[in-house]
């Protein structure tokens, strides 16, 4: 009987954390096994997952001291990144575990970017196969600030550690190109986020009580601004339409604290409403009945390439998108090509969008007519995976051949 290969994951958050930055290591952790490796997790997370997955949690005195700072004072101090007291206990614990079992490769999950150096010290030590996997940028990252010293040294940082992985993964072209010019190499890889249908089937489908506008997730404090909707809302209430006058703003989410005051500039506070963090099940339920599901890209045309990951937990939930972002964003063609909703990058725009929108909603329509086969589902995530790292482990044979 052939048995599965065995995966070392490491990932600084995994689910039930409420984090879209869980969401990809859940995912292979549940269906890499189909493909022939099981997965073991090494996390900063300590919650129990929601599905069968081996996950152990990594910490120390020192580095639950860290996690208490600031984080401002841990990002400007720390390197690579804010997480970084968290890196000893994760190699530590990594060496425990290869110490103790036999693995056939190693496969790191930024951000943060210090998940890639515990991936380098523990590919240094075993002499496995690590794959190293990019959600987003570790230099370059149009959301995070360094000084011009700062950033050279974190670039030669970056360099440093990824010389020692065997393969190079990320989600999408524009990425795939940044990291292929900065590492030199011809063979980074784009494996697409994804999102997994099957988590969707226990979610109740609900009719919108209200023309309720959702937003889950974060504003990154004022680096992604909600101006463009407020604006427009605005604009449509002063003639009193009811696409403006009837629409309610929800934010639901970390560090959106910023929307109070860009709803205080456009007089419409009594239209705005955040709530706190919540679990990931219960954000579901309120996606799956929302009126329509918003999206805030960063304004800047250096993130024109951008589309995150929020737009895969809006297509489970069927509901209408409302994004707004730079003219020549690559989501305004991707949700027009699966009719997903709309995009806006001016104040007519977004009211145009609002039209339709509250049109949608006064038909008494609960699910979208979006076209998913373009989508990425977990599962065929997991299979790109898995061939990544079946293809590695070759990598790693005929190096280790041509050496005797």
């Amino acid at each position: 009987m052939k048995h599965n290969r065995k995966l070392l994951l490491v990932a600084y958050t995994f689910p039930p954390e409420i984090s879209a930055g869980a969401v990809r290591p859940g995912y292979l952790a549940r269906y890499l096994p189909e493909f022939g490796w099981d997965v073991t997790t090494v996390t900063h997370s300590v919650q129990t997952p929601p599905f069968p997955a081996r996950v152990i949690s990594a910490s120390s005195p020192g580095s639950r001291v860290i996690d208490m700072l600031p984080f401002r004072l841990r990002h400007a101090l720390l390197s690579p990144d804010a997480t970084a007291g968290w890196i000893p206990a994760a190699v530590s614990m990594g060496k425990t575990l290869l110490g103790l079992e036999r693995f056939d490769a190693i496969l790191s999950t930024a951000h943060p970017p210090a998940v890639h150096m515990v991936g380098a010290k523990l590919a240094a030590v075993s002499g496995l196969p690590w794959i190293a996997d990019y959600r987003d940028l570790w230099v370059g990252n149009p959301y995070i600030t360094r000084n011009s010293l700062r950033a050279k040294y974190d670039a030669w940082l970056e360099r440093t550690v990824l010389s020692r992985a065997s393969r190079i993964t990320t989600i999408s072209d524009p990425i795939a190109h940044g990291l292929a010019c900065l590492h030199g190499r011809d063979d980074v890889a784009v494996i697409p986020n994804a999102y997994d249908p099957s988590e969707w089937e226990a979610v109740v489908a609900a009719r919108p009580q209200a023309f309720d506008l959702v937003f889950t997730g974060s504003m990154h404090s004022g680096i992604r601004n909600p101006d463009l909707l407020f604006s427009a809302i605005r604009e449509l209430r002063a003639v009193n339409d009811d696409a403006g006058t009837r629409a309610n703003v929800h934010f639901y989410g970390l560090n959106n604290e910023s929307v109070d005051g860009s709803a205080a500039r456009y007089d419409i506070l009594s239209q705005v409403c955040r709530h706190p963090a919540i679990p990931r099940t219960q954000i579901m339920q309120v996606q799956r009945s929302a009126a329509v599901l918003l999206i805030f890209l960063s304004m800047e045309p250096s993130t024109k390439t951008e589309m995150g990951s929020k737009y895969l937990e809006y297509v489970g939930a069927r509901r209408p998108i409302m994004a707004f972002g730079p003219p020549d964003s690559v989501m305004r063609k991707f949700i027009a090509e699966n009719r997903l909703g709309w995009f806006a990058s001016t104040v007519e725009e977004a009211k145009q969008a609002l039209h339709k929108t509250y049109e949608w909603y006064s038909t008494g329509a609960q699910d979208t007519n979006a076209d998913c086969q373009n989508v990425p589902t977990a599962r065929n995530m997991a299979a790109r995976f898995a061939q990544v790292l079946d293809d590695s482990r070759v990598l790693i044979s005929l190096h280790a051949a041509a050496a005797i």
